[in-house]
């Protein structure tokens, strides 16, 4: 077949009729995805769902890494800087004590809720509820900001950062 028959046929021009499928060969594949989608956590109490706020210590920008990867010696990198983070045994510890020490006592207040044991309508309940979670975010927001691991550069103050 010629490119005249060919012509004939579509009434198109010979051009144009190679020129879909060479748009369709340039057309853009989109990018591979580059994060696993989250899991999904069952309910509330589930550590799947329970993110740790952290502030990188290089380029001093917050970031979240999962409660259930958080250990000490484990490496996290900032999003941001690529700049690693690494807890150790005393961050870990503080950071544990602190999911433990929400979490365990708002399950029981919720079980205790359930059972009817409380003695609060759910309005106010869910609103109780609400505030301490609020309250904790806060704390582990004021956390992350405390939080020293090894290679933060602390300068010195006060009188001692005469003599360094």
């Amino acid at each position: 077949m010629t490119p005249e028959d060919l012509h004939d046929k579509n009434d198109t021009p010979p051009a144009a009729a190679g020129a879909p499928a060479a748009v369709k060969a340039a057309a853009p594949q989109p990018p591979p995805p580059t994060q696993q989608p989250k899991p999904q956590p069952i309910d509330e109490f589930d550590s799947l769902g329970w993110d740790v706020p952290i502030v990188c210590k290089d380029c001093d920008k917050p970031f979240v890494v999962p409660y259930r990867n958080f250990h000490a010696g484990v490496v996290f990198h900032c999003p941001l800087c690529q700049g690693s983070w690494v807890p150790n045994t005393t961050i870990a510890r503080k950071m544990r004590k602190v999911f433990e020490g929400f979490w365990t006592p708002r399950k029981l207040a919720h079980e205790a809720f359930e059972r009817g044991e409380l003695k609060l309508d759910r309005a106010g309940f869910e609103r109780r509820q609400a505030e301490e979670l609020k309250d904790f975010k806060k704390r582990l927001e004021l956390l992350a900001t405390e939080l020293k691991p090894a290679g933060k550069l602390v300068r010195p103050k006060g009188l001692a950062a005469m003599f360094t």
